[in-house]
């Protein structure tokens, strides 16, 4: 070790690894987990099937602390009494004939004390985790701009082990320890009815957080892939570069043909839902990825898991700076806006997204960032949350069927590729200048009739186009480009990018919790993919528009990117079926009707216009990027009136 050679033990066989090491410092230069010979080692394409840690920039290793808690113990606090415990048979771990194991509490709670964390160390050195870290300061995370990391699957089990068994790293204060140990007084078990064992300090681990890294940690038992100590495949967390020039953006939508962005659309749940098929200048939508709800189950959009999912369908999350939302010291599981619900469904997102983050306020990855390999392991999620209190686990989801070969800077892994997930933000939160109501310089009043505006698509300010304001349009349609764009990614991870990612599905981007206008949200969608689509090379990258009268955030909104019948419909049959108190979250001043009380767009039907995105498809579906994009900033350039709607200026103009 004081040499400075270390050896990795594969399944296969002992790999030397080379790193130029100080004490607490370690540049990686060279990983091999593979089976191999050693004379092959030296070649540029070495067949890499397992994961390990990997990372195109510097890393250092950190002690981890004692646990203070057993697994048994652990599971208890997350399940008091076993009460939400499924003792889950997963279909791909020997359910389909009589020796399948059931993973039980005991099996489970074993399983950790003495196979993951007893076992061989995952990692290189006995006893301490690898964290890449950054030549950047001030980030606010590990990773620099264009820069990645890899973890094997079993190192990820692992971590989540070792942080919900109360450990932390030495000389690192990650943010995985944290979230799960740091007080938050509302976080009382999802199973009130139930006196644990254990009286426990209300936190992360004691909500919905706990129960589905423990959740994480059954199918971890489970899976095939981990028996025998070995690593199983690699999770990939890319991180982007930093946003790109407007004007390079602009001058690339220059040439960029709007079909480029293969746009196509679904009516998920919006007065007359189901795929849109037949329009010239869209890509007709597949009913495998677009079927409404029924009354007491999600349908299928681009939230939605289960064993019918498609393969390669990237979830968009529509993120704050950081991944997660506002979870530190403030959730404990389900709540919170699209991006806080995710976290509780894709707990290997949860885990590589706070471990990777030391920030003291907001210890969480930033976005964009591309997150491969991880899965939603439960079932009930869809972009309303209607039914996400359900928090089923997947005993369907893949653990080895859904591993496909691909490459990392020459090197060959496997990943799953059921579910790629992409995190970033619009540029305009805080617009309205929300921080009043929680510093308490704004009152109720001050804010309550700016939000109805927003929420009606009314509001001058989210029509603002000059370059001097920070949230104007086009720094929407940079901020998406510069997410989207494979060109934003260290060029190392383009082959598993592209090999990974088939589509990308999206709901209604700037006008969620940030209150921009939806119109405009779609508008910057429709332009910004279709100048990024050349960088994912000739067949470019689709995109799936999925249209809600209730999602998550800002419920109804979306309805105003239909033209006037259809938008409302939209708006009845948010009125008619409001979504539960569960599944959404509004700050107070964000409620509309007369008493104040209504979570949708009420009594606004006088603002549907005349047009809907449809009309803006066949008015510019043969023209390039840049036309649209200009015509959006002459139209609202020079009109101070919100009395019509952005789609109707734009059509109005055309004329």
């Amino acid at each position: 070790f004081n040499s400075g050679l270390r050896w990795i033990c594969s399944n296969w066989s002992i790999r030397p690894l080379l790193v130029a090491m100080s004490p607490s410092t370690s540049l990686l230069v060279g990983l091999a987990l593979s089976g191999v010979s050693i004379a092959e080692a030296g070649t540029r394409n070495l067949l890499v099937k397992n994961g390990g840690f990997i990372t195109n920039g510097e890393s250092r290793e950190f002690e981890w602390t004692t646990t203070t808690r057993t697994a048994r113990d652990g599971i208890e606090i997350a399940f008091p009494k076993g009460a939400g415990w499924a003792d889950a048979c997963f279909a791909e771990s020997g359910c389909s004939g009589r020796s399948g194991q059931a993973m039980t509490r005991e099996f489970v709670a074993d399983w950790v004390e003495n196979d993951l964390l007893k076992g061989p160390d995952p990692f290189a050195s006995a006893g301490k985790a690898l964290v890449p870290w950054p030549d950047q300061a001030d980030l606010g995370d590990q990773l620099g701009y264009k820069k990645y990391v890899g973890y094997s699957r079993r190192q990820v089990c692992f971590i989540a082990a070792k942080a919900l068994l109360g450990a932390g790293t030495v000389g690192y204060d990650n943010g995985l320890s944290r979230v799960l140990n740091t007080t938050v007084p509302h976080c009382t078990s999802p199973v009130p009815s139930v006196r644990g064992a254990h009286e426990e300090v209300h936190s992360a681990l004691t909500g919905e957080f706990g129960m589905t890294l423990w959740n994480l940690i059954a199918a971890c038992a489970a899976d095939p892939s981990l028996r025998h100590g070995k690593p199983g495949p690699l999770l990939l967390v890319a991180k982007g570069s930093e946003p790109a020039e407007v004007d390079r953006v602009r001058q690339e939508g220059s040439t960029a043909p709007l079909s480029d962005a293969r746009l196509s659309a679904c009516r998920y749940d919006d007065g007359d839902a189901g795929p849109i098929t037949g329009v010239s200048g869209m890509e007709d939508m597949l009913a495998n990825v677009c079927t409404p709800p029924t009354r007491g189950a999600p349908g299928k959009d681009f939230m939605t898991g289960g064993p019918s999912r498609p393969a390669g369908q990237a979830i968009q999350d529509i993120s704050a700076k950081f991944l997660g939302g506002y979870v530190f010291e403030n959730a404990c599981g389900l709540g919170g806006g699209q991006d806080e619900r995710l976290m509780t469904y894709f707990p290997e997102v949860f885990v590589l997204t706070f471990f990777l983050s030391q920030h003291a306020e907001h210890p969480q990855l930033r976005e964009p960032s591309w997150i491969l390999g991880a899965r939603m392991l439960m079932i009930g999620l869809d972009g309303s949350a209607r039914f996400d209190r359900r928090l089923e686990l997947d005993t369907t989801v893949p653990l080895t069927s859904d591993l496909e070969d691909v490459s990392v800077d020459g090197k060959v892994y496997s990943i799953s590729k059921s579910t790629p997930f992409l995190a970033f933000m619009s540029e305009n939160q805080d617009f309205l200048e929300e921080g009043g109501w929680w510093s308490g310089e704004k009152t109720f009043d001050d804010l309550h009739p700016e939000l109805v505006m927003a929420r009606q698509n009314r509001h001058p300010k989210q029509r603002k186009v000059d370059a001097a304001t920070w949230y104007s349009f086009m720094y929407q349609v940079r901020a998406w480009y510069s997410a989207v764009a494979l060109t934003s990614y260290s060029e190392a991870v383009h082959p598993a990018l592209k090999t990974m990612v088939k589509s990308l599905g999206t709901g209604p981007f700037l006008a969620g919790l940030w209150w921009g206008d939806s119109q405009l949200g779609f508008l910057m969608v429709y332009i910004a993919q279709a100048i990024a689509a050349h960088t994912w090379g000739s067949e470019g990258l689709p995109v799936q528009y999925y249209i809600y009268a209730d999602f998550t955030e800002n419920p109804g909104n979306q309805c105003f990117v239909h033209a006037r019948d259809d938008c409302k419909a939209c708006l009845e049959r948010c009125a008619a079926a409001p979504l539960p108190d569960s599944s959404f979250w509004l700050p107070d001043y964000a409620f509309m009707g007369p008493g104040a009380n209504e979570s949708c767009v009420v009594d606004s039907e006088q603002y549907c216009g005349e047009k809907g995105m449809l009309d803006v498809v066949a008015a510019y579906k043969d023209g390039k990027a840049s036309d649209l994009w200009d015509a959006v900033e002459s139209a609202l350039g020079t009109e101070s009136s919100t009395d019509m709607s952005v789609f109707d200026l734009l059509l109005a103009k055309r004329i």
